[in-house]
């Protein structure tokens, strides 16, 4: 089977992004930093517990987690940002969009979960937990968007 590998833009982690191409069909390698493979388990579990909640999200296809990898389906290359700038009527995608935080903040975590017959708790959220993120939003995706700025 041949298959092409090709870097793609990631995310503010410590993980990197790989689209995998078989055939006609393409899904999405991330790799970890060796400190860093419990990220990979939380990235599939919090992807897991989406899904469940018949929220759109990557599904795991395959992992390795011994090597800090796992595969994921791809959703492409098209940002909500990029999807709604062409849109007339961007208000209707804006109310889906919270229609979704809402549905987010409703679900009710359990204390454990299991991923392929592994115990998962996840990492506790709290106030500093969010501020980091908060920080992590301004320092990395706003000059992120302020670099593509000139293509809005």
């Amino acid at each position: 089977m041949k298959f092409k590998i090709k870097k793609i833009s990631g995310d503010a982690s410590f993980r990197e992004f790989f689209r995998v191409k078989k055939n006609s069909k393409t899904s999405v390698l991330i790799l970890a930093k060796k400190d860093k493979f419990k990220n990979l388990i939380t990235y599939s579990t919090v992807n897991k517990i989406l899904n469940s909640n018949r929220i759109l999200a990557p599904r795991l296809i395959s992992n390795n987690y011994k090597k800090n990898i796992i595969e994921i389906t791809d959703f492409g290359n098209t940002s909500f940002l990029e999807m709604v700038r062409h849109k007339k009527n961007k208000i209707k995608y804006y109310k889906k969009l919270i229609d979704i935080i809402i549905k987010i903040q409703k679900i009710r975590l359990k204390k454990n979960y299991f991923l392929n017959d592994r115990k998962i708790r996840l990492p506790n959220y709290n106030l500093r937990t969010l501020n980091n993120e908060i920080t992590l939003f301004f320092d990395w995706y706003m000059k992120y968007i302020s670099k593509k700025k000139n293509k809005y």
